[in-house]
C-alpha cells in the first residue's frame, strides 16, 4: 500500500467520529475502551486490517488460545423432514448458519421432541441438546438439504434465507425463562432485547463453535460472516424485536462470535 498508513489510534478515532455521526457521544481519543467497544458492537463496526506500524490486537477475548476441531456429535432419528432439495447456492451447500433457541427444555428428550415437532410442521433444521449433541432426521444431509427455519429474514442481499443458510436450534428456554442459570440484559442493545435469559450451556457454545469451524473445512462456500442470530435476521428485515434468539442466551454478541470464529480458524 503506497502513501502514509493510518496508525491504530487514528483508525479508532475515525470509527469514533463515524459512530458519533450516528448519535453516539464518544470521546474521539483513539482509545478502544469499553464505551467505544459497546458502540462498535451496536453498529457492527470492525477493525479488520492491522497494518505493520500498528500494535496488534486480538479480535475477541475467549479465554482460550486455540480450539481442537472434531466431527460434531450427530444423532440420526427415525424421522423425516420435508424434502426441499439442496440449498440454492452455487455449491448446493449452505453458505451461512442461523442460530436459534427452541423455547424448550434442553434435555436429550426435549431435543428429540423438537426435531419431531419441526418435521410435523414442515420445518427443518438441526437441534442441539444441553451436551452439544446435534439431532437430525435419518436421511438428512446437513451440508446440502435445506429445511425452513428462518421465516421472514434478511442478511446482506439475501432474503428469506432458509434456502441458503442452515439452521441450528439450540435447546434453551431463552428470554423470560423460569429456569436458570440466568443471564440478564439490562437495556436493549441494538438487536439484543433486554430481559432475563436462560444461558446456553458451555457444552452448547463449544459445540456451536466446533460445528462452525468443522463446517468450514467441509464447505468452502460457508462464511463466518454469515453466522447470524435469528434476532439479527429479523432486525435486518425490518422487524426489530420480533425474535429474541439468541440474544442474552449466548455469552457473547453475534458480531463477537463471528470475530471469534475467524480468529480460531487461523490458530
Amino acid at each position: 500500500m503506497k502513501g502514509k498508513q493510518m496508525n491504530l489510534a487514528d483508525l479508532i478515532k475515525s470509527v469514533q467520529e463515524s459512530m458519533n455521526k450516528k448519535g453516539e457521544s464518544l470521546t474521539v481519543d483513539g482509545n478502544f475502551g469499553p464505551k467505544t467497544r459497546a458502540a462498535a458492537e451496536k453498529y457492527d463496526f470492525h477493525i479488520d486490517a492491522i497494518k505493520d506500524d500498528m500494535t496488534p490486537i486480538e479480535p475477541v477475548d475467549l479465554g482460550i488460545e486455540s480450539f481442537v476441531v472434531t466431527v460434531p456429535k450427530f444423532v440420526r432419528l427415525p424421522i423425516k423432514f420435508k424434502d426441499r432439495g439442496n440449498y440454492k447456492t452455487p455449491s448446493g451447500k449452505f453458505k451461512g448458519l442461523v442460530v436459534h433457541y427452541t423455547v424448550s427444555g434442553n434435555s436429550e428428550k426435549s431435543a428429540k421432541g423438537v426435531v419431531e415437532w419441526l418435521a410435523g410442521q414442515g420445518y427443518g433444521c438441526m437441534v442441539m441438546d444441553l451436551n452439544g449433541v446435534i439431532y437430525i432426521p435419518e436421511d438428512f444431509d446437513v451440508m446440502t438439504d435445506y429445511g425452513y427455519h428462518a421465516g421472514v429474514s434478511k442478511w446482506g442481499n439475501d432474503t428469506s434465507v432458509s434456502d441458503k443458510f442452515a439452521g441450528m436450534e439450540i435447546c434453551c428456554w431463552g428470554r423470560n425463562s423460569m429456569v436458570g442459570p440466568f443471564r440478564e440484559v439490562t437495556t436493549d442493545q441494538g438487536y439484543v432485547v433486554a430481559g432475563i435469559y436462560q444461558q446456553y450451556t458451555d457444552a452448547q457454545e463449544d459445540a456451536l463453535i466446533n460445528f462452525c469451524l468443522w463446517a468450514k473445512t467441509q464447505n468452502h462456500e460457508f462464511s463466518f460472516d454469515n453466522v447470524v442470530g435469528h434476532d439479527e435476521l429479523r432486525r435486518e428485515a425490518g422487524k426489530l424485536g420480533d425474535k429474541q434468539d439468541p440474544s442474552g442466551s449466548l455469552s457473547m454478541t453475534m458480531p463477537k462470535l463471528r470475530e471469534a470464529l475467524k480468529y480460531l480458524s487461523k490458530k
